[in-house]
């Protein structure tokens, strides 16, 4: 008897009535700039910690970047040696190929962030910003 009576109570919050949580649909896609900027404050970490640790970053890291007038200008061996690095990373084990979230990550490696200095930035918050 008493389930009979929550069963409506149930079958309301399941169909939508005025007393269900109303439904916003999926969250607004950030605007391209955001997502850029969200990359760009990424890479300027990823330069900060390099040269904590006694590898400064070259000055074209954040090439690309709004306000960034510099270029890479490593060797092309060094340029191909991290677009190798790139494509053999492994993805961390939640990310999905194809995904956004992928092209962010092989692009840190790609323009020179150690694959272990991008496999632990993929935690930050400004990584979840650019990869949305």
């Amino acid at each position: 008897m008493r389930i009979a009576f929550l069963l409506p109570l149930a079958l309301a919050a399941c169909t939508g009535s005025p007393r269900a949580m109303p439904d916003l649909g999926p969250a607004p896609a950030p605007a391209p700039q955001d997502r850029i900027a969200a990359e760009c404050a990424l890479l300027d970490r990823a330069a900060t910690m390099l040269a904590a640790n006694g590898t400064p970053a070259h000055d074209g890291l954040t090439e690309g970047c709004p306000g960034v007038a510099a270029r890479d200008t490593r060797p092309l061996r060094g340029q191909l040696e991290s677009l190798r690095a790139a494509n053999a990373a492994a993805l961390p084990p939640a990310m999905q190929a194809g995904t956004r979230a992928e092209a962010v990550y092989r692009r840190m490696i790609t323009r020179g962030v150690p694959v272990s200095l991008a496999l632990h930035l993929t935690s930050d918050p400004l990584f979840a910003a650019a990869a949305r």
